[in-house]
């Protein structure tokens, strides 16, 4: 055994030594010979002998003797003033592991603090620093600052992060307050992404309304689905985020008439209106197979045939349809002559009071008629024209009657607006397409409540479909109920909105929320 060195010692312990939570260590450490001191907190060496002497007193003395208190006492013993005989020359401390560490730490906090500093000091990077990326186009508007200035919510990030509103001390507090907090790490490893957040509140201030789609579903908030800071175009949701809600069982079990569903090709329901056989309550008669179909409909100027674009013509945005207009669409082939006799005189459309309004002025209409003809005797014209409706209907009561009640589908062969045949009626009455009722004042024409829209929730575009033919979706030829919806089942949309189709088919190509349903237009 080295007596210089007391790690040679079997009783000595090397873990009294060798302490995790010290900044240094010996500096003979590396050659195997550590000092039993140790170096200070400071890091300087604290070897001065290989022992300090301990003085012992016995009775009776007054003077004592030292005595070496190393493991085994050296021969010479201690000096007669008590020090050691064996003087140890000192060593440089070495730095341990966790001062290097304290040491980098300390360094990348300061560097951090630093970079903080420069960048929310210099005015060109501070806002490039504080952003996580760009808005979407609606939030950098001018239009959303002057509504987030309406609403008090503030300007700049405040406007949605309301919480800057509150100044350093007011944000740093609620960052304290926040739940789950940061040292709640249960809280934090299963906290829900669609968890609600304060700043949901500051969305509603400006998106008044709009709430969830459903009251089945739980609290989520707006950020789940719609994520800012992306770029200009918010990105659309995905078929994850929607399958939150339609594929978890606890909450569409809330709504028994709707199963889970995950995906439109693999479980999505057939559409409603097919699986509970609505119907259209339009009391408008109308027969698609008729029209498409019949040897009875001639040509239409030109030599057209009638076909589904005659009467469905899309809007200006080419998504819908334009609601089919009589005048537009009907007049060309349902004349509303009632005097075969006098093609040039026709009945108002619209209005049960203008109808009869111009049959009590017969007089005066046939009057007028004569004077545009340049008739040589405008009372003898008048008096004929009036002799030959009573010959046909017998009083003017009779011909107002079969004005609004009659239901006759063919009349005398004459010229019917421009186009002519035996087969065409000359105006049957508007019973023939109307509902019409005998009132306490009058004949009542039941107004035509034409749908825009089927499906309100859903998005579609006639102008993405223009390349398929009408009939692929819409089986029109087949109809001969007006009260039929003449729309697509879901295995027709299938056949190109699947994988097996290639075309999209995620939930948010059909689907629209939040927007309120369009009303029902009369027409």
């Amino acid at each position: 055994m080295n007596p210089a060195n007391p790690g040679d010692n079997p009783a000595f312990e090397p873990g009294n030594y060798a302490r995790p939570n010290q900044n240094w260590t010996c500096g003979r450490a590396t050659e195997g010979q550590p000092c039993r001191a140790g170096p200070d907190a400071k890091g300087r060496c604290g070897a001065k002998a290989e022992c300090r002497p301990r003085l012992e007193i016995k009775p009776g003395q007054t003077k004592g003797r030292w005595h070496c208190t190393r493991p085994e006492a050296c021969e010479s013993g201690p000096l007669p003033d008590g020090r050691c005989s064996r003087p140890v020359a000192r060593c440089s401390p070495v730095p341990t592991l966790r001062l290097w560490r304290a040491r980098a730490s300390l360094a990348a906090v300061a560097a951090a603090c630093a970079a903080l500093l420069i960048c929310l000091g210099v005015p060109p990077w501070r806002g490039r620093f504080i952003s996580p990326g760009q808005l979407s186009q609606p939030h950098s508007s001018a239009a959303f600052a002057a509504l987030a200035s309406t609403n008090h919510l503030g300007g700049g990030c405040a406007a949605c992060h309301v919480a800057g509103n509150s100044g350093p001390r007011g944000l740093m507090a609620r960052a304290a307050r926040a739940r789950p907090g940061m040292g709640d790490f249960h809280g934090l490893l299963t906290a829900s992404a669609a968890a609600p957040t304060r700043m949901d509140a500051a969305c509603l201030e400006c998106h008044a309304g709009k709430n969830f789609h459903h009251p089945a579903a739980p609290a989520i908030s707006c950020v789940f689905c719609h994520k800012e800071h992306h770029g200009a175009a918010m990105a659309a949701a995905t078929d994850a985020q929607c399958d939150f809600c339609h594929g978890n069982a606890a909450t569409m079990s809330a709504v028994s008439a709707m199963p889970r569903i995950h995906h439109f090709a693999t479980d999505h329901p057939e559409f409603r209106f097919i699986a509970e056989k609505w119907r259209d309550p339009d009391t408008l008669q109308f027969n698609h197979q008729l029209h498409l179909t019949s040897d009875s409909i001639p040509k239409l100027p030109g030599g057209r045939k009638l076909d589904c674009a005659f009467c469905h013509q899309p809007d200006a945005s080419g998504a819908f349809m334009r609601p089919v207009n009589f005048e537009r669409n009907c007049r060309v082939c349902h004349s509303l002559q009632f005097d075969p006799q006098t093609p040039e005189l026709a009945l108002p459309h619209g209005s049960v009071r203008f109808v009869t309004a111009f049959l009590h002025s017969l007089p005066a209409q046939y009057a007028r008629l004569a004077k545009r003809e340049g008739a040589a005797d405008s009372d003898a014209f008048v008096q004929h024209k009036l002799a030959a409706l009573r010959s046909q209907f017998g009083s003017g009561a009779e011909l107002e009657r079969r004005v609004f009640f009659s239901t006759a589908t063919v009349g005398p062969e004459e010229q019917i607006g421009t186009l002519s045949g035996a087969t065409r009626a000359v105006f049957p009455g508007c019973a023939y397409c109307h509902e019409v009722k005998a009132g306490p004042e009058g004949p009542e024409v039941t107004k035509p409540l034409m749908r825009e829209r089927w499906l309100p929730d859903a998005k579609f575009s006639h102008a993405s479909h223009a390349g398929i033919a009408c009939a692929r979706c819409h089986d029109a030829v087949e109809s001969r109920d007006t009260a039929d919806i003449i729309l697509p089942p879901r295995e027709t949309c299938l056949e190109c909105h699947s994988p097996r189709g290639g075309v999209a088919h995620s939930c948010v190509e059909c689907h629209n929320y939040h927007n309120p349903a369009p009303t029902v237009a009369a027409r």
